[in-house]
This record gives C-alpha cells, structure tokens and sequence, in this order.
C-alpha cells in the first residue's frame, strides 16, 4: 500500500492517496481545497479510483469533493450525521453535493480486496470517522501530532473527542501509524507517551 500526501488549501488540510500497488486500485481521503490540480495530479497517477472516504464534513476537508467526484464519476462516503450538517449549512460544514453512500463503524468495506476498519470518533464533529488500514489510522481532525482537535464547532465535544481517542483509538496497537488531516505523521505509542493533551 503507497500512501500519497497533499497539502492543499489555505487551511494546508492532509489529503491522502492510497494505492493498492499490485491492483492499481486508489482511494482519496479528504480532498479538501485545489480540486482541478488535484484531478490533474490522480490522472497523472494512472491508477483506478474507486471512491472517496472522508473523516468529516468540514470545508478544509471536502472542498475538492465535487470535483474528483464529477471527474472519476466515483461514490463518496462520509458519516451520515455529517451529511445532515452540511445540509444543513452549519458553521465550517460544506461545500459539497449531497451523497447517500454512508458509512458508520461495523460496516464491511473493502479496498483492493483488503478490509478498511470504520471507526466512528465523534468530538471534533459529530459524525467524525476514523478509518484503519494494514496498520495505518487516518484520524482527521481527531487527533494530531501532540494536539488533539478543535470541539467549538457544531456538533463537537471535548468530552466525546477523548472518549473517542483514550478509548477508541488507543486500544488500537501503538505502532499503529497515524495520518492526521493536518500536520506531520505520528504513531498512537508516540501521543500516548508525549501528547499532553491526553494526560
């Protein structure tokens, strides 16, 4: 599996594309900002997009979705209480067409044959997801390199975003690789020793 960083927006919110190398098959989570660049640059990938995951419903993170969307004509999938924020035009939620493929934690998905665990971490929105595979944790806006996420937004809790990390997240293996939906990349065994937000 190759994983792919941009750093996209004034926001520089994370969009990950991740690659299956044997199948060529490819997956974009949270195509935040720069959606005619970022079309051009999975184009120049090669490579068979089959759908959009996405963490939450916040501007930083779906700006791009539209685009890729009418572009690859592929299914996104987000939360189904996220949707209903930015349908309801909420603070920070949106811009984004409606969507009806929703995923929440328990649902079987698959990716180039291999299963991507659904983790729902509400707390910076309520309907934030987390998605883990072969090892490696895309946790958006949930938790970042010693930081957690913002919970003043609609919908989010501090509460209910510690919950979802100490509870959630860390019974998950420390090596676990954290890509977050801002910042540099980091492992649940480094925030657990260092974070200071989670002591």
């Amino acid at each position: 599996m190759q994983i792919k960083k941009l750093v996209l927006g004034a926001y520089e919110e994370n969009c990950y594309i991740v690659v299956d190398e044997d199948t060529k098959e490819a997956l974009i989570i949270d195509p935040g900002d720069e959606g005619e660049a970022l079309v051009a640059y999975v184009k120049d990938l090669h490579v068979k997009l089959q759908g959009i995951l996405l963490t939450h419903g916040h501007v930083d993170h779906v700006g791009a979705v539209d685009h890729v969307k009418e572009a690859f004509q592929v299914p996104a999938y987000i939360s189904e209480k996220d949707m209903k924020y930015i349908l309801q035009r909420k603070t920070a939620f949106g811009p984004m067409g409606k969507v009806e493929t929703f995923l929440k934690e328990g649902d079987a998905f698959t990716f180039a044959g291999k299963p991507v665990t659904i983790i729902e971490t509400p707390g910076h929105s309520k309907g934030s997801l987390s998605f883990l595979m072969e090892g490696v944790l895309f946790s958006g806006d949930v938790l970042f390199q010693n930081s957690v996420g913002r919970t003043d937004l609609p919908g989010g809790s501090m509460e209910e975003l510690l919950h979802s990390i100490k509870e959630k997240l860390f019974m998950l293996p420390e090596q676990t690789r954290v890509m977050p939906g801002h910042g540099p990349e980091t492992t649940l065994g480094m925030e657990k020793a260092f974070n200071g937000f989670l002591r």
